[in-house]
Protein backbone atom coordinates (compact mmCIF):
# COMPACT_ATOMS: atom_id res chain seq x y z
CA UNK A 1 0.00 0.00 0.00
CA UNK A 2 1.59 3.06 -1.36
CA UNK A 3 1.00 6.67 1.08
CA UNK A 4 1.56 10.15 0.15
CA UNK A 5 1.99 13.00 2.99
CA UNK A 6 0.78 16.79 3.15
CA UNK A 7 1.78 18.77 5.61
CA UNK A 8 0.22 22.46 5.51
CA UNK A 9 1.71 24.92 6.86
CA UNK A 10 3.59 28.82 5.67
CA UNK A 11 6.09 28.20 9.02
CA UNK A 12 7.43 25.60 7.45
CA UNK A 13 8.01 26.75 3.88
CA UNK A 14 9.76 30.32 5.50
CA UNK A 15 12.03 28.04 7.73
CA UNK A 16 10.19 29.21 10.84
CA UNK A 17 9.73 25.27 12.14
CA UNK A 18 10.58 21.85 10.91
CA UNK A 19 8.47 19.57 9.77
CA UNK A 20 9.10 17.27 12.28
CA UNK A 21 5.30 15.71 11.80
CA UNK A 22 6.59 14.37 8.29
CA UNK A 23 9.18 12.54 10.01
CA UNK A 24 6.71 11.01 12.55
CA UNK A 25 4.35 9.84 10.11
CA UNK A 26 6.86 7.94 7.34
CA UNK A 27 8.30 6.44 10.24
CA UNK A 28 4.87 4.94 12.03
CA UNK A 29 3.76 4.54 8.50
CA UNK A 30 6.62 1.93 7.93
CA UNK A 31 6.12 0.54 11.35
CA UNK A 32 2.16 -0.74 10.24
CA UNK A 33 3.36 -1.96 6.56
CA UNK A 34 2.57 0.90 4.80
CA UNK A 35 4.98 2.62 2.15
CA UNK A 36 5.43 6.63 2.04
CA UNK A 37 6.16 7.53 -1.47
CA UNK A 38 5.75 11.27 -1.45
CA UNK A 39 5.59 14.29 0.80
CA UNK A 40 4.31 17.44 -0.02
CA UNK A 41 4.69 20.93 2.02
CA UNK A 42 1.97 23.27 0.62
CA UNK A 43 1.17 27.02 1.86
CA UNK A 44 -2.35 27.81 3.37
CA UNK A 45 -3.99 28.33 0.59
CA UNK A 46 -7.33 26.64 -0.57
CA UNK A 47 -6.97 26.09 -4.12
CA UNK A 48 -2.86 24.77 -3.64
CA UNK A 49 -4.85 22.09 -1.04
CA UNK A 50 -7.20 21.01 -3.50
CA UNK A 51 -4.82 20.48 -6.15
CA UNK A 52 -1.97 18.49 -4.11
CA UNK A 53 -4.96 15.95 -2.92
CA UNK A 54 -6.25 16.02 -6.27
CA UNK A 55 -2.75 14.59 -7.02
CA UNK A 56 -2.01 12.85 -3.87
CA UNK A 57 -5.24 10.67 -4.03
CA UNK A 58 -5.03 10.25 -8.35
CA UNK A 59 -1.74 7.88 -7.05
CA UNK A 60 -1.86 7.04 -3.94
CA UNK A 61 -3.99 4.39 -1.90
CA UNK A 62 -3.93 6.50 1.77
CA UNK A 63 -3.53 10.12 1.77
CA UNK A 64 -2.97 11.78 5.15
CA UNK A 65 -3.03 15.86 5.67
CA UNK A 66 -1.69 17.95 8.34
CA UNK A 67 -2.49 21.42 9.83
CA UNK A 68 -5.20 23.88 9.06
CA UNK A 69 -7.95 22.50 11.20
CA UNK A 70 -7.47 25.29 13.78
CA UNK A 71 -9.89 28.11 14.50
CA UNK A 72 -8.32 30.62 13.09
CA UNK A 73 -9.09 32.01 9.44
CA UNK A 74 -6.20 30.94 7.72
CA UNK A 75 -7.05 27.51 8.85
CA UNK A 76 -8.47 26.29 4.99
CA UNK A 77 -8.41 22.75 5.18
CA UNK A 78 -11.96 21.57 5.96
CA UNK A 79 -13.35 23.97 3.33
CA UNK A 80 -10.44 22.47 0.90
CA UNK A 81 -11.74 19.09 1.81
CA UNK A 82 -15.66 20.23 0.97
CA UNK A 83 -14.06 21.91 -2.12
CA UNK A 84 -12.50 18.70 -3.14
CA UNK A 85 -15.37 15.87 -2.12
CA UNK A 86 -18.21 17.95 -2.57
CA UNK A 87 -19.73 18.32 0.24
CA UNK A 88 -20.56 20.64 3.17
CA UNK A 89 -20.10 21.59 6.90
CA UNK A 90 -22.33 20.41 9.35
CA UNK A 91 -21.97 21.04 13.01
CA UNK A 92 -20.99 17.47 15.01
CA UNK A 93 -22.74 17.14 18.39
CA UNK A 94 -20.23 14.70 19.59
CA UNK A 95 -17.33 17.07 17.90
CA UNK A 96 -18.97 19.77 19.69
CA UNK A 97 -18.73 18.30 23.07
CA UNK A 98 -15.58 16.63 23.13
CA UNK A 99 -14.09 20.79 22.71
CA UNK A 100 -16.54 22.13 25.96
CA UNK A 101 -15.39 18.82 27.89
CA UNK A 102 -11.93 19.98 26.46
CA UNK A 103 -12.06 23.94 27.99
CA UNK A 104 -13.61 22.77 31.02
CA UNK A 105 -10.88 20.34 31.74
CA UNK A 106 -8.60 22.65 31.64
CA UNK A 107 -10.74 25.33 34.02
CA UNK A 108 -11.77 27.41 30.84
CA UNK A 109 -15.57 28.07 31.34
CA UNK A 110 -15.92 30.45 28.06
CA UNK A 111 -15.75 29.04 24.69
CA UNK A 112 -15.39 31.04 21.88
CA UNK A 113 -17.30 31.20 18.64
CA UNK A 114 -13.96 30.79 16.78
CA UNK A 115 -13.84 27.10 19.11
CA UNK A 116 -17.50 26.38 18.76
CA UNK A 117 -17.20 26.35 14.88
CA UNK A 118 -14.45 23.57 15.14
CA UNK A 119 -17.44 21.26 15.68
CA UNK A 120 -17.95 22.58 12.05
CA UNK A 121 -16.97 19.38 9.90
CA UNK A 122 -17.70 17.78 6.64
CA UNK A 123 -20.79 15.60 6.16
CA UNK A 124 -19.17 12.83 4.45
CA UNK A 125 -16.18 12.50 7.11
CA UNK A 126 -15.59 10.14 9.91
CA UNK A 127 -14.77 11.39 12.54
CA UNK A 128 -11.61 10.31 15.01
CA UNK A 129 -13.10 11.74 18.15
CA UNK A 130 -9.73 13.63 19.67
CA UNK A 131 -9.68 13.75 23.54
CA UNK A 132 -6.63 15.55 24.03
CA UNK A 133 -7.19 19.00 21.39
CA UNK A 134 -10.25 20.41 19.67
CA UNK A 135 -9.87 19.43 16.17
CA UNK A 136 -11.19 15.92 15.28
CA UNK A 137 -9.39 13.68 12.81
CA UNK A 138 -11.42 13.40 9.54
CA UNK A 139 -11.42 10.46 7.22
CA UNK A 140 -12.59 10.00 3.92
CA UNK A 141 -12.82 6.73 2.24
CA UNK A 142 -13.85 7.28 -1.60
CA UNK A 143 -12.13 4.27 -3.52
CA UNK A 144 -8.89 5.69 -1.84
CA UNK A 145 -8.34 6.60 1.75
CA UNK A 146 -7.53 10.53 3.46
CA UNK A 147 -7.42 11.52 6.90
CA UNK A 148 -7.01 15.30 7.96
CA UNK A 149 -5.12 15.70 11.04
CA UNK A 150 -4.43 18.91 13.54
CA UNK A 151 -1.00 19.76 12.95
CA UNK A 152 -0.14 20.08 16.79
CA UNK A 153 2.03 17.32 16.82
CA UNK A 154 1.13 15.50 20.16
CA UNK A 155 -2.42 15.86 18.35
CA UNK A 156 -1.39 14.46 15.27
CA UNK A 157 0.32 11.36 16.87
CA UNK A 158 -2.57 9.98 18.94
CA UNK A 159 -5.28 10.46 16.36
CA UNK A 160 -3.08 8.93 13.66
CA UNK A 161 -1.88 6.18 15.69
CA UNK A 162 -6.04 5.13 16.49
CA UNK A 163 -6.42 5.47 12.96
CA UNK A 164 -4.14 3.27 11.77
CA UNK A 165 -4.60 0.76 14.27
CA UNK A 166 -8.57 0.93 13.11
CA UNK A 167 -7.01 0.88 9.48
CA UNK A 168 -4.89 -2.31 9.81
CA UNK A 169 -8.05 -4.02 11.09
CA UNK A 170 -9.59 -3.49 8.02
CA UNK A 171 -6.55 -4.28 5.46
CA UNK A 172 -4.05 -6.94 5.04
CA UNK A 173 -0.86 -4.86 5.26
CA UNK A 174 2.45 -6.62 4.23
CA UNK A 175 5.47 -6.11 6.55
CA UNK A 176 8.24 -4.04 5.96
CA UNK A 177 11.75 -4.19 6.90
CA UNK A 178 15.00 -2.12 6.48
CA UNK A 179 18.53 -3.40 8.00
CA UNK A 180 21.06 -1.24 8.39
CA UNK A 181 24.69 -1.57 8.85
CA UNK A 182 27.51 1.06 9.17
CA UNK A 183 31.02 0.95 6.96
CA UNK A 184 33.28 3.25 9.02
CA UNK A 185 36.70 5.51 6.82
CA UNK A 186 35.29 4.36 3.23
CA UNK A 187 34.26 6.91 1.27
CA UNK A 188 30.31 6.61 -0.46
CA UNK A 189 32.33 6.61 -4.01
CA UNK A 190 35.10 3.94 -2.80
CA UNK A 191 32.62 1.90 -0.98
CA UNK A 192 30.18 1.24 -3.88
CA UNK A 193 33.07 0.14 -6.09
CA UNK A 194 34.29 -2.35 -3.73
CA UNK A 195 30.51 -3.79 -3.54
CA UNK A 196 29.33 -3.45 -7.54
CA UNK A 197 29.37 -7.42 -8.09
CA UNK A 198 27.62 -7.82 -4.24
CA UNK A 199 24.97 -5.30 -5.35
CA UNK A 200 24.18 -5.93 -8.79
CA UNK A 201 23.38 -10.03 -7.43
CA UNK A 202 21.29 -9.17 -4.75
CA UNK A 203 18.15 -10.63 -4.19
CA UNK A 204 14.89 -8.59 -6.81
CA UNK A 205 12.97 -8.23 -3.51
CA UNK A 206 15.83 -6.54 -2.05
CA UNK A 207 17.08 -2.45 -2.13
CA UNK A 208 20.10 -0.91 -1.69
CA UNK A 209 20.43 2.67 -0.48
CA UNK A 210 24.26 4.13 0.64
CA UNK A 211 23.64 7.29 3.79
CA UNK A 212 26.76 8.79 3.59
CA UNK A 213 28.12 11.49 6.64
CA UNK A 214 31.41 12.30 7.48
CA UNK A 215 33.26 9.21 8.44
CA UNK A 216 30.53 6.81 8.00
CA UNK A 217 28.26 5.05 5.48
CA UNK A 218 24.79 3.47 6.21
CA UNK A 219 23.59 0.72 4.17
CA UNK A 220 20.54 0.49 4.05
CA UNK A 221 18.81 -3.09 3.22
CA UNK A 222 14.83 -2.85 2.44
CA UNK A 223 12.39 -5.55 1.34
CA UNK A 224 8.72 -5.96 1.99
CA UNK A 225 6.50 -8.57 2.39
CA UNK A 226 4.11 -11.23 3.89
CA UNK A 227 6.15 -13.28 5.24
CA UNK A 228 8.65 -11.99 7.79
CA UNK A 229 10.39 -14.96 7.84
CA UNK A 230 11.68 -14.94 4.82
CA UNK A 231 12.54 -11.65 4.07
CA UNK A 232 14.78 -12.16 7.55
CA UNK A 233 16.71 -14.83 5.69
CA UNK A 234 16.85 -12.45 2.68
CA UNK A 235 18.80 -10.00 4.15
CA UNK A 236 20.29 -12.16 6.27
CA UNK A 237 22.09 -14.12 3.70
CA UNK A 238 23.33 -10.94 1.94
CA UNK A 239 24.93 -9.61 5.23
CA UNK A 240 26.72 -12.98 5.14
CA UNK A 241 27.88 -12.56 1.62
CA UNK A 242 28.76 -8.41 2.65
CA UNK A 243 30.95 -9.37 5.75
CA UNK A 244 33.47 -10.95 3.29
CA UNK A 245 33.53 -7.89 1.15
CA UNK A 246 33.74 -5.27 4.24
CA UNK A 247 34.25 -4.63 7.82
CA UNK A 248 30.77 -3.26 9.13
CA UNK A 249 29.09 -2.48 12.55
CA UNK A 250 25.10 -3.54 13.01
CA UNK A 251 24.98 -0.63 14.90
CA UNK A 252 25.47 2.86 14.89
CA UNK A 253 28.93 3.04 17.16
CA UNK A 254 28.73 6.15 19.52
CA UNK A 255 31.93 6.83 19.86
CA UNK A 256 31.29 9.57 22.31
CA UNK A 257 29.76 7.80 24.60
CA UNK A 258 32.47 4.65 24.38
CA UNK A 259 35.07 6.80 25.27
CA UNK A 260 33.08 8.85 27.90
CA UNK A 261 32.54 5.41 29.60
CA UNK A 262 36.16 4.12 29.16
CA UNK A 263 37.34 7.05 31.04
CA UNK A 264 34.54 7.28 33.94
CA UNK A 265 35.11 3.41 34.56
CA UNK A 266 38.90 3.14 34.39
CA UNK A 267 41.66 5.45 36.31
CA UNK A 268 43.20 6.89 32.92
CA UNK A 269 43.15 10.90 32.80
CA UNK A 270 42.40 12.80 28.95
CA UNK A 271 43.59 16.24 28.18
CA UNK A 272 43.50 18.34 24.72
CA UNK A 273 45.47 20.86 22.32
CA UNK A 274 43.44 21.83 20.05
CA UNK A 275 44.15 24.41 17.22
CA UNK A 276 42.01 23.90 13.94
CA UNK A 277 39.02 22.16 15.99
CA UNK A 278 38.83 25.41 18.16
CA UNK A 279 36.91 23.68 21.43
CA UNK A 280 35.11 21.22 19.51
CA UNK A 281 36.71 18.52 20.77
CA UNK A 282 36.59 19.63 24.60
CA UNK A 283 33.23 20.57 23.97
CA UNK A 284 31.72 17.17 22.79
CA UNK A 285 34.18 15.75 26.38
CA UNK A 286 32.68 17.88 28.76
CA UNK A 287 29.04 17.77 26.88
CA UNK A 288 28.99 14.00 29.52
CA UNK A 289 27.97 14.18 32.77
CA UNK A 290 30.50 12.85 34.96
CA UNK A 291 33.94 13.88 32.10
CA UNK A 292 35.20 16.42 35.12
CA UNK A 293 36.27 12.81 36.83
CA UNK A 294 38.69 12.43 33.56
CA UNK A 295 39.07 14.74 31.92
CA UNK A 296 41.82 17.47 33.05
CA UNK A 297 41.44 20.57 30.28
CA UNK A 298 42.32 21.67 27.32
CA UNK A 299 44.47 24.52 25.83
CA UNK A 300 43.11 26.23 22.33
CA UNK A 301 46.21 27.07 21.22
CA UNK A 302 44.76 28.68 17.74
CA UNK A 303 47.73 31.46 18.07
CA UNK A 304 51.77 29.90 16.87
CA UNK A 305 52.71 32.52 20.25
CA UNK A 306 50.60 30.32 22.06
CA UNK A 307 51.70 27.15 21.05
CA UNK A 308 55.00 28.54 21.82
CA UNK A 309 54.44 30.44 25.34
CA UNK A 310 51.85 27.91 26.78
CA UNK A 311 53.09 24.45 24.83
CA UNK A 312 56.60 25.10 25.01
CA UNK A 313 56.73 24.18 20.79
CA UNK A 314 59.80 25.56 19.62
CA UNK A 315 60.07 28.61 17.43
CA UNK A 316 61.90 27.49 14.35
CA UNK A 317 60.39 24.27 14.48
CA UNK A 318 57.13 26.37 13.23
CA UNK A 319 59.11 28.51 11.42
CA UNK A 320 60.67 25.48 9.41
CA UNK A 321 57.74 23.38 8.96
CA UNK A 322 54.88 25.53 9.94
CA UNK A 323 52.79 24.83 12.71
CA UNK A 324 50.31 22.81 10.27
CA UNK A 325 52.87 19.43 10.36
CA UNK A 326 53.19 16.13 11.80
CA UNK A 327 56.10 16.89 14.17
CA UNK A 328 54.27 20.32 15.55
CA UNK A 329 50.90 17.66 16.15
CA UNK A 330 53.28 15.27 17.85
CA UNK A 331 54.68 17.52 20.31
CA UNK A 332 51.31 19.27 21.12
CA UNK A 333 50.04 16.09 22.11
CA UNK A 334 53.23 15.22 24.34
CA UNK A 335 53.49 18.70 25.91
CA UNK A 336 49.64 18.85 26.90
CA UNK A 337 49.93 15.31 28.39
CA UNK A 338 52.74 16.37 30.35
CA UNK A 339 51.35 20.03 31.46
CA UNK A 340 48.38 18.18 32.53
CA UNK A 341 49.74 14.79 33.98
CA UNK A 342 47.09 13.18 31.79
CA UNK A 343 47.57 9.53 30.60
CA UNK A 344 46.04 10.27 27.49
CA UNK A 345 45.94 13.55 24.85
CA UNK A 346 44.66 14.66 22.00
CA UNK A 347 46.39 17.40 19.67
CA UNK A 348 44.86 18.81 16.33
CA UNK A 349 46.33 21.80 13.61
CA UNK A 350 45.50 22.37 10.36
CA UNK A 351 43.80 24.60 8.10
CA UNK A 352 39.77 24.46 8.73
CA UNK A 353 39.41 27.28 6.04
CA UNK A 354 37.83 29.48 4.78
CA UNK A 355 41.30 30.58 3.62
CA UNK A 356 44.89 29.49 4.37
CA UNK A 357 46.52 26.84 3.45
CA UNK A 358 49.75 25.99 0.59
CA UNK A 359 50.68 23.85 -2.14
CA UNK A 360 51.72 21.19 0.40
CA UNK A 361 49.20 21.35 2.67
CA UNK A 362 46.21 22.47 0.77
CA UNK A 363 42.91 23.88 2.35
CA UNK A 364 41.45 20.98 4.40
CA UNK A 365 45.09 19.47 5.87
CA UNK A 366 44.96 18.38 9.18
CA UNK A 367 47.52 16.88 11.72
CA UNK A 368 45.65 14.77 14.62
CA UNK A 369 47.86 12.97 17.53
CA UNK A 370 47.30 10.76 20.25
CA UNK A 371 49.70 10.24 22.90
CA UNK A 372 49.54 7.94 25.29
CA UNK A 373 52.07 6.69 28.05
CA UNK A 374 53.37 3.80 25.24
CA UNK A 375 52.96 5.82 22.06
CA UNK A 376 52.45 9.03 20.09
CA UNK A 377 50.59 8.46 16.65
CA UNK A 378 50.04 11.32 13.90
CA UNK A 379 47.70 10.78 10.93
CA UNK A 380 47.30 13.26 8.36
CA UNK A 381 44.19 14.17 6.89
CA UNK A 382 42.72 16.42 3.88
CA UNK A 383 39.36 16.78 4.92
CA UNK A 384 36.39 18.61 2.45
CA UNK A 385 33.78 20.67 2.95
CA UNK A 386 33.09 24.45 4.74
CA UNK A 387 34.57 25.66 7.58
CA UNK A 388 31.88 23.87 9.88
CA UNK A 389 31.62 20.35 8.21
CA UNK A 390 35.29 20.44 8.19
CA UNK A 391 36.09 21.20 11.99
CA UNK A 392 33.17 18.08 12.92
CA UNK A 393 35.07 16.03 10.87
CA UNK A 394 38.50 16.69 12.57
CA UNK A 395 36.46 16.02 16.02
CA UNK A 396 34.90 12.58 14.95
CA UNK A 397 38.53 11.93 13.56
CA UNK A 398 39.96 12.75 16.61
CA UNK A 399 38.09 10.15 18.94
CA UNK A 400 37.93 7.43 16.40
CA UNK A 401 41.90 7.70 16.70
CA UNK A 402 41.48 8.01 20.44
CA UNK A 403 38.85 5.18 20.39
CA UNK A 404 41.51 2.83 18.65
CA UNK A 405 43.89 3.46 21.50
CA UNK A 406 42.15 3.00 24.53
CA UNK A 407 40.67 -0.60 22.77
CA UNK A 408 44.10 -1.90 23.50
CA UNK A 409 44.29 -0.80 27.07
CA UNK A 410 40.79 -2.65 27.56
Amino acid sequence: MKAEIISIADEILIGQIVNTNATFISKLLNDFGISCEYIHTIKDARSDIVCTISLALNRSDLVIVTGGLGPTNDDLTKLALCDYFNDSLIENKEVLFDIVSFFKSKGRGEISQLNKEQALVPSKAKIFRNSIGTAPGLYFNNHNHLIALPGVPYEMKYLLNNFLLSFKQEFKLPYILHKTVFVRNIPESQLANMLFDWEKNLDAKLKLAYLPKPGLVRLRLSCSGYDKDELNYLVSKELIKLKELVVFENEEVDLFKKIHDFFNNNNYSLSVAESCSGGAISSKITSFAGSSSYFKGAIIAYNNEIKESFLDINHKLIEELTSVSKEVAQKMSKNIAQKFNSDFSISTTGYAGPSAGDVKNPLGTVFISINTAENNIVSKYLFSGDRELIITQVRNKAFEMLYEEIKKHK
